[in-house]
């Protein structure tokens, strides 16, 4: 499990090199506000270049709707200029991060690619820096996996028989907690802090499973927001250790 602790892409507005549309502004994809996106025009690919960028170690996709023929045929992909550095290949259109290791970049080439060619890549939001592995392999027992859950609300109108006769389904928002117990010290007053520092204006993003390799199929991403019941307190055997947790709402695309 990894979590995402910076967003060097805030402000920046890319060039489009593949897939232009005058209809729309490439800023929007790093506007934190999820009302604006760009739609490509065409039905096949949608590629933004950023420019050189300071050092980073992922770039995520967020409100894309490239899923095509739910069969992995659809990715999100990094270049540094016209070298492939890392691809993550989706089934669904949840939120996609793409790690690979820390690197600069000279041009940060990102792109999407709609496997079925029917229907223009759009997306909502892209960030890009750093993150960290959370320690002791993750999430604990009962953590609730946000990227396989549908959060929904459903109404229905039923007849005298009890039989519905009309069905309303209306999206909510989701909300998790991740908790981390016997974090070390160390951990708990740097790269802890570091992230909360983060989080408290920022979007950040979680992902549940480690890639194989540069290129890879994984869909268990999402993107976290609206932090609240942050927490670090002392273990009960030793003052080495401490427990932490914080809680969040979700967006995982679905």
């Amino acid at each position: 499990m990894i979590v995402t602790t910076s967003n060097i892409l805030l402000g920046q507005t890319p060039t489009v090199s593949n897939g232009a549309n005058p209809t729309f502004d490439p800023a929007s994809v790093t506007d934190p506000d999820f009302s604006t996106a760009y739609t490509a025009s065409q039905n096949d690919r949608l590629t933004f270049d950023f420019g050189a960028t300071q050092s980073i170690s992922y770039v995520a996709f967020a409100g894309i709707n490239i899923a095509g023929n739910k069969d992995f045929t659809s990715r999100c992909r990094v270049r540094d200029g016209d070298t492939i550095i890392a691809t993550t290949f989706i089934q669904r259109n949840n939120c996609v991060v793409v790690s690979f290791a820390e690197r600069t970049f000279s041009n940060l080439r990102v792109g999407l690619r709609n496997g079925a060619e029917d229907l223009p890549p759009s997306v909502s939001f892209i960030a890009a820096g750093a993150y960290f592995t959370v320690p002791n392999s993750g999430e604990v027992s009962g953590y609730n996996r946000q990227f396989l859950n549908r959060n929904r609300k459903t109404k229905s109108s039923l007849n005298d028989l009890a039989a519905p006769t009309s069905y309303l389904t209306k999206k909510v928002v989701a909300k998790g907690v991740l908790n981390l117990p016997n974090m070390t010290r160390e951990f708990s007053e740097n790269e802890w802090q570091t992230f909360l520092d983060f989080s408290d204006e920022n979007y950040f993003f979680i992902r549940e499973q480690d890639p194989v390799g540069d290129t890879t199929q994984n869909n268990s991403a999402y993107l976290c927001f609206e932090p609240s019941g942050i927490k670090v307190t002392a273990h009960a055997q030793t003052r080495e250790l401490n427990n932490v947790s914080i809680a969040f709402k979700v967006f995982n695309g679905l």
